[in-house]
């Protein structure tokens, strides 16, 4: 038996609305049909990439940290320069203080061989964006 690909992220919300306005506005998800279900949700694709959301108050939600040793989901993007220039116009920024929304973490060298931009989703949800590794780069 071996599994063939991820399938999706499955997570709760407080607020629909603001989570689907966030997971499409700043990574470009878009809406995909769901079946009815009787819990309140939405499920959104980038891709292949999918993102399940389903409204429950009682959750598990994280402190408004970004901490890149704690659970997130990682997506990576075509064009790392590009996504951090459409997080920046959205008003985001590696200076704005822990707890705030707008905040991401860089880590533009290390042990991963790619680049990596960390932020939260409306509930704090961590998730990391990154690049190609270097070793998969075209000249």
């Amino acid at each position: 038996m071996q599994l063939e690909i991820f399938d999706h992220v499955s997570m709760a919300t407080r607020d629909l609305a603001r989570s689907i306005a966030f997971y499409q506005t700043v990574l470009g998800f878009r809406p995909i049909a769901r079946p009815d279900f009787r819990s309140e949700g939405a499920w959104l694709a980038a891709g292949a990439l999918e993102i399940h959301l389903t409204v429950n108050p009682n959750g598990h939600f994280r402190r408004p940290e970004i901490n890149p040793g704690d659970i997130h989901f990682a997506a990576r993007v075509g064009d790392f320069a590009a996504m951090e220039r459409h997080l920046q116009n959205l008003g985001y920024s590696d200076t704005a203080p822990e707890g705030d929304p707008m905040r991401l973490f860089f880590r533009r060298s290390g042990p991963a061989p790619y680049q990596q931009i960390y932020l939260l989703d409306p509930d704090f949800h961590q998730i990391e964006l990154n690049d190609r590794p270097m070793s998969e780069k075209r000249s």
